[in-house]
């Protein structure tokens, strides 16, 4: 997990209970950016427009869960700070998109 926090600092880290983090990321001057949501063994990940936004039954594009990795995904050395981080950059592209596409 420490390797999690490290890498994402671009933003800002908020821990409303020992279970749960949340990481929000708005570049200065953009509506649109990420959210990360760490609950125990698994996160959700979204582009949001906005610090307020809540997505309910948003599409995989906007919103995705990221699971721990599996045991063929762990035999082939990939960590659930891997699939996280990967899924955050797929995020990072939809918000940057979203954010021209507005302007």
């Amino acid at each position: 997990m420490a390797d999690i926090y490290r890498k994402l600092n671009k933003g800002k880290w908020e821990r409303p209970s020992d279970t749960m983090a949340v990481y929000t990321e708005i570049e200065p001057g953009k509506k649109w950016g990420i959210r990360v949501t760490l609950i125990k063994d698994y996160a959700r990940v979204e582009a949001i427009d906005g610090p307020k936004c809540v997505w309910y039954q948003a599409s995989s594009e906007l919103s995705s869960e990221v699971k721990p990795p599996s045991l063929l995904e762990r035999l082939r050395g990939i960590t659930f700070a891997d699939k996280l981080l990967a899924e955050v950059e797929r995020k990072r592209k939809v918000a940057e998109r979203e954010t021209c596409r507005e302007t």
